[in-house]
C-alpha cells in the first residue's frame, strides 16, 4: 500500500537570491579580512572570519537544495516531514503538536510548530540538528518553523490549507486529512486565522489621547533636557515645546491613521531584534514633535470632519 502523502518543494527563485546574498557577505567579509590584516585588528578579523563561515555554509546549503531538488516539506496521515533526505531532516508527528502560529520576523510571515514537549523533541536531534536549530530556542521561536515564501509559489495556497486541516482534525478529530485538503477548494486567510497578535486599534478615543500626551510629555522632558537645560537655555524654545506638547496628539492622529497604526501593529508582531526601528521611530515622533504645531491644525480639521459625519450618520 502507497502511503498517501503531499510534497512540496523549495521556490528556485528565493533559492538563487539567497545564494547571491550569501556570495555578496562572503566577498564582503573577505574584504573585511583585508582591511583586518592592514589595520592588525584581532577582533575584526575574527568577525571577517565568522562571516566568511556563516554564509559560505548558507550558500553551499542552498546550492545542494537547488540541484538535489528534494521536497521541503512532506506531509502524510501522521507527520509532517522538513527536509526530507538530507542531514536535516526532523519528523514532527501530529500526536506531539499542540498547535501552530503564525509570526513574523525582519518582516517575513513564518509559521511556528508548538509542541507539547520541545525539550524532549530536541533532546532526540541530532547534533547537526541541534546546532543548526538552537538558535531557534535562545530567540523565542518554536523548535520548528516553516517559511512560506521558500515553498513554490503554485504550492503555497495548499500548503497553508493542509496546514490548517491538521490542526482542525486536532480540534474536531474529522476524517483524514490529506484527501480532505486535496478536495477542498475554497479560499482561507490562513495568515490571519492563527495569527495569535491581537488586531491594530484604531480608535481615536479619550484613551489614545492620554497615551499620546504621555508619549509627548516623555519627548518634552527630553526636549527640556537636551535642548534647553543643556543648550540652549532659550525661554522662547521652552514656550515653543511647551505649545508643541499641548498640539502634538492632534499633529499625530492623522500620522497614526495613515500609517502609524498599521507600523506599531508590524513592529509589535516581530520576534528578534526590532532596536534599530524603534529607535528610528523615536526619531521621527521627535521630529513630529517640534513641527506639530504647523501640522495639529491638519489633525484638528481631520477630527473636527470626523465628528461631524459620525453626527449626520447618527
Amino acid at each position: 500500500m502507497i502511503e498517501s502523502k503531499i510534497e512540496f518543494y523549495h521556490s528556485k527563485g528565493k533559492l538563487f537570491l539567497g545564494i547571491i546574498f550569501s556570495l555578496l557577505l562572503v566577498a564582503f567579509g573577505t574584504l573585511m579580512v583585508y582591511v583586518a590584516y592592514i589595520g592588525e585588528s584581532i577582533l575584526f578579523f575574527i568577525l571577517a572570519l565568522f562571516i566568511i563561515v556563516l554564509f559560505s555554509f548558507f550558500s553551499v546549503a542552498n546550492i545542494l537544495k537547488m540541484n538535489r531538488g528534494y521536497p521541503y516539506i512532506t506531509i502524510t496521515e501522521e507527520y509532517i516531514q522538513l527536509d526530507s533526505f538530507t542531514k536535516s531532516e526532523v519528523t514532527i508527528y501530529f500526536t506531539d503538536i499542540e498547535y501552530i502560529k503564525v509570526s513574523e520576523a525582519s518582516y517575513q510571515k513564518i509559521i511556528e510548530i508548538d509542541l507539547y514537549d520541545e525539550n524532549d523533541y530536541f533532546a532526540q536531534l541530532s547534533f547537526h540538528n541541534k546546532l543548526r536549530l538552537f538558535m531557534n530556542r535562545v530567540t523565542g521561536f518554536s523548535l520548528f518553523t516553516i517559511s512560506p515564501k521558500s515553498v513554490r509559489k503554485q504550492e503555497r495556497s495548499n500548503l497553508l490549507k493542509t496546514l490548517d486541516y491538521i490542526i482542525q482534525q486536532k480540534l474536531n478529530n474529522e476524517a483524514p486529512m490529506i484527501e480532505t485538503a486535496q478536495k477542498q477548494n475554497e479560499k482561507l486567510d490562513f495568515m490571519e486565522k492563527y495569527d495569535p497578535t491581537p488586531q491594530v486599534n484604531r480608535s481615536i478615543n479619550r484613551s489614545y489621547f492620554l497615551k499620546s500626551y504621555s508619549y509627548g510629555f516623555i519627548i518634552f522632558a527630553l526636549s527640556f533636557i537636551l535642548f534647553y537645560l543643556l543648550i540652549s537655555k532659550n525661554d522662547d524654545y521652552l514656550f515653543y515645546i511647551i505649545v508643541s506638547f499641548i498640539f502634538y496628539p492632534f499633529a499625530k492622529v492623522l500620522i497614526d491613521l495613515l500609517v502609524g497604526f498599521k507600523l506599531r501593529h508590524r513592529l509589535d508582531k516581530q520576534k528578534g531584534v526590532t532596536y534599530y526601528f524603534e529607535q528610528l521611530i523615536f526619531m521621527f515622533d521627535l521630529f513630529l514633535f517640534h513641527v506639530s504645531l504647523f501640522i495639529a491644525p491638519i489633525g484638528i480639521l481631520f477630527l473636527l470632519i470626523r465628528f461631524i459625519v459620525i453626527r449626520i450618520k447618527r
